[in-house]
């Protein structure tokens, strides 16, 4: 029997699909290519993990398999199949993208320098405090692009995230450091006035779609020119899965940090937003992380001295 939470979560499932799918007529929606996009190539498939695609398209599934038993049918066939759409679940756990210092670096010089310009709209310093953003506050992508001025609290050094734009529609609040580079940014964009979205556009609008300039980003920093939608599209995505970084995994990267830093995982529970202890501890890899922290004791003894064998 669902309870209320279950209930809401699928409530989401089907909005996502209405918002993703519904544009496609039904008879689209037969085709694994399709469906296979949407689980890969999709701005949803950069904002959550794995698993909540999943239970996406396993709401899909239902819903179609529902559709066909009808009379007269909606659908003739189904996607979901060997030889179409997949749904893997040993990949809900092998996912583990780090986002190593170097690779940042680049990523936020690619931003500010080559992006900054006028065929890209000078997009590039907006989408430099996005990736701050992301990395520091660690929380979905939709919740980010939301925050406005006025969920900034300065006596607290929190910031305030509406249950209304969550994804379990619950409120929380999210510290951050009056003296990092995430406070510079804030205290930057409050002169737009306190109904400004914080990582909205230069005049703090609220700009909801950021994929395209996230896309052209990972190619510039790695040395790829993005060419044009129309003839080089598939090239791109090809390209975009060579090199493997979601936005997802800038939320992961940013939490796997502050665990390397000591917080408790108890903390990184509460500013990632997640029911329970346990989905925490599975997200971060918590294992590696005890089994790293525990060999560091070694490493600074700088290990045992040898000794000769006795008789030596």
């Amino acid at each position: 029997m669902k309870d209320g939470r279950d209930e809401q979560r699928e409530k989401q499932r089907r909005e996502v699909l209405k918002k993703h799918l519904g544009e496609f007529p039904l008879d689209a929606l037969e085709e694994p290519d399709e469906i296979n996009r949407f689980k890969t190539d999709s701005d949803y498939a950069e904002d959550v993990e794995i698993a909540t695609i999943h239970r996406t398209l396993e709401t899909l599934r239902a819903a179609m398999n529902w559709g066909m038993a009808q009379t007269p049918s909606f659908f003739k066939k189904s996607p979901f199949h060997r030889y179409g759409v997949r749904m893997n679940k040993k990949m809900e756990t092998t996912r583990d993208r780090r986002l190593m210092v170097e690779e940042e670096k680049l990523l936020l010089d690619t931003a500010l320098e080559k992006m900054n310009a006028p065929e890209h709209q000078f997009v590039g310093p907006l989408l430099h405090d996005r990736l701050i953003g992301a990395l520091e506050l660690c929380c979905r992508r939709g919740e980010m692009l939301l925050i406005q001025n006025k969920r900034v609290n300065w006596d607290t050094c929190q910031i305030g995230i509406p249950g209304a734009t969550a994804k379990d529609k619950e409120n929380r609040r999210i510290p951050f450091n009056p003296k990092g580079r995430l406070a510079a940014i804030l205290k930057r964009r409050a002169d737009l006035g306190p109904e400004a979205y914080v990582f909205g556009s230069a005049t703090g609008t609220y700009q909801p779609n950021i994929q395209t300039a996230w896309e052209t980003l990972r190619l510039l920093a790695n040395g790829l020119e993005p060419r044009s939608r129309r003839a080089g599209g598939e090239w791109n995505r090809e390209q975009l899965r060579r090199i493997d970084l979601r936005w997802h995994d800038l939320r992961h990267e940013g939490a796997c940090r502050l665990l390397a830093d000591g917080v408790d995982i108890r903390i990184i529970q509460l500013m990632l937003g997640h029911a329970s202890i346990q989905q925490t501890q599975r997200y971060l890899n918590v294992t590696d992380e005890e089994l790293r922290r525990g060999l560091e004791v070694s490493w600074k003894n700088e290990g045992r001295p040898l000794r000769l064998a006795s008789g030596a």
